[in-house]
């Protein structure tokens, strides 16, 4: 699963890399970059994805989840606890059971983050997705993440979720080059996950854009292990 504002597409050039069926969830209502997600809730997001793991009916998966999709990975690894057999964050807000993404974030930002939502939305002006996002892409590659930034509805940053960690193998990717996700925050994720493993790819926030070689390298060695168990 890709991060807020994201797309699917993000993921292109990890396909070309691993050689498993991959499915790639998308958040509702990628096509839109208006208001269309404002009053959806955390269970639309929830839906969107189980109905979609339901229609590939896969014996078993691992679950990726890059940045807030944590937050609905989480709760679906509940849901498949019979299919999910390993479960990785790339750069992500690992909430304690009963906290949102951001009650999660450190002070002030767990503060000033929903006066922001409230004023101004969830797209962020163009020049701090560049900054935050692509600060490690290249011109044609950020211009195709700026125009295709979906607004997400503010309950999916702030809904807290209750969850019991999956039962299984769990990989957090840090990410030492993020401009959104300083390292520190990513330590704390990574114990909030219990990962059983971590790595780390020089990277900004979106590892499977700029650093695709690293990232399916990382991706294939765990899933080796996971089928090697």
């Amino acid at each position: 699963m890709h991060g807020a504002g994201l797309n699917s597409s993000i993921w292109d050039g990890i396909k070309q890399k691993i050689d498993i069926p991959i499915l790639c969830l998308d958040f509702p209502n990628r096509t839109s970059t208006s208001d269309s997600n404002t009053k959806l809730n955390l269970d639309d997001y929830l839906n969107k994805a189980r109905t979609e793991i339901n229609n590939r009916e896969m014996d078993h998966f691992v679950l990726v989840a890059h940045s807030i999709s944590a937050c609905v990975g989480l709760k679906l690894a509940a849901e498949f606890k019979n299919e999910m057999k390993g479960f990785v964050a790339i750069g992500s807000v690992i909430p304690k059971s009963g906290q949102s993404f951001v009650s999660s974030l450190p002070f002030p930002q767990r503060l000033v983050l929903p006066i922001l939502l409230s004023l101004f939305g969830t797209k962020p002006p163009q020049k701090s997705v560049e900054a935050e996002l692509c600060n490690d892409l290249s011109p044609g590659m950020t211009s195709k993440i700026v125009n295709g930034f979906t607004p997400e509805a503010k309950a999916l940053y702030t809904t807290k979720i209750t969850f019991e960690l999956p039962n299984v193998e769990r990989l957090y990717i840090k990410l030492t080059n993020d401009r959104s996700m300083p390292t520190s925050l990513q330590d704390e994720m990574a114990k909030n996950l219990n990962a059983t493993r971590i790595s780390t790819i020089d990277s900004g926030h979106l590892p499977m854009v700029g650093r695709p070689d690293v990232l399916a390298s990382i991706l294939t060695g765990f899933l080796t292990k996971i089928e090697s168990n």
